[in-house]
């Protein structure tokens, strides 16, 4: 059973023969009375604040829960991020290369196109260079019977 400042206050004491001088023993219940409602007072204090600390520290804790699960999640969109990086530039160098390997492709075939041209040039030069002296030797050939030497 728990002891009140009011049990102090209200407890009688039975007197006998040589009892106790009763002043000083209501003087000191009343004293013990009071450092058990300061002791009250004080014991309801801690347990407020102590419920107070803990309402905070769960409070901190979930602060501590979010921030954890918050670095997490930038973690793996960091990751995602990296990753989707690495993939589009994959992409893009085979992109690159495939252009590349387009634009070096078209250059040899114009070079393949040019160098038969120039041989088609070439045969034609060649053939107009045979007409115009075969021309020529005819003319040489008709001018000498014509005009005689």
């Amino acid at each position: 059973m728990a002891l009140t400042p009011l049990d102090i206050q209200e407890k009688e004491f039975g007197t006998g023969l040589f009892g106790y001088k009763k002043a000083e023993v209501d003087e000191f219940l009343e004293e013990v009375a009071e450092a058990l409602k300061d002791l009250q007072r004080e014991n309801n204090a801690l347990r407020d604040q102590v419920a107070k600390l803990e309402k905070d520290l769960e409070k901190l804790r979930q602060e501590e829960r979010n921030i954890k699960e918050a670095l997490l999640k930038a973690q793996e969109l960091a990751e995602s991020i990296k990753k989707q990086a690495e993939a589009e530039a994959k992409e893009f160098l085979l992109q690159a290369r495939e252009e590349a390997d387009q634009l070096i492709k078209e250059a040899k075939d114009k070079r393949d196109q040019i160098l038969l041209e120039i041989e088609t040039l070439k045969s034609e030069r060649e053939k107009i260079f045979l007409e115009l002296r075969t021309f020529l030797k005819t003319w040489e050939e008709y001018l000498e019977k014509a005009f005689g030497s």
